[in-house]
């Protein structure tokens, strides 16, 4: 019985924590660091990195990051790269996270240049991207996209394009 309430509130600390991350990076993506910080408030203390830890953290390097406090959020994404193997991810959804913290940190640096921790660990992996898990694609996508109005019209036709005479 102990067991199971045990398991039961971790899978609820982790469910709280999940969804905490995902709000905060929906703050982030939205340029509002203050919410993203009062979203992260609401993770448990005690969560488990392999399971639901390695995104709170993440997004936690994240927050730093886009607050101002690169030397913070560029050892925050270190120590998550580095300990990616400890989850239970799939090996090309921890390609795919350590080549969107490769991005983030050339982003957020001075010279463009990432650390020599990201850099070397990089430069080894392959990673196949139809195998990458699409929520985490949706979470964490690599480019920077700019949203496009949708009451742009489409381009008109070329003249003579649309006839079928012959």
């Amino acid at each position: 019985m102990l067991g199971r309430r045990n398991s039961e509130e971790r899978a609820q600390s982790n469910l709280i924590a999940s969804r905490a991350s995902e709000a905060a990076l929906k703050a982030l993506v939205g340029g509002d660091v203050a919410r993203a910080r009062d979203e992260l408030t609401a993770v448990p203390k005690r969560v488990e990195f392999a399971e639901t830890g390695w995104k709170v953290a993440l997004v936690m390097a994240l927050t730093d990051l886009s607050a101002g406090k690169r030397k913070n959020g560029l050892n925050q994404l270190i120590k998550v790269f580095e300990r990616l193997d400890d989850t239970s991810l799939s090996k090309d959804d921890k390609g795919y996270l350590r080549l969107y913290a490769l991005y983030r940190a050339i982003e957020n640096t001075r010279d463009g240049r990432p650390p020599s921790a990201l850099r070397d660990h990089a430069e080894n992996f392959r990673f196949d991207t139809t195998l990458v898990d699409p929520s985490l694609k949706g979470l964490f996508p690599l480019k920077r996209v700019e949203e496009k109005p949708d009451d742009v019209p489409p381009p008109p036709f070329p003249a003579g394009m649309g006839s079928t005479e012959i």
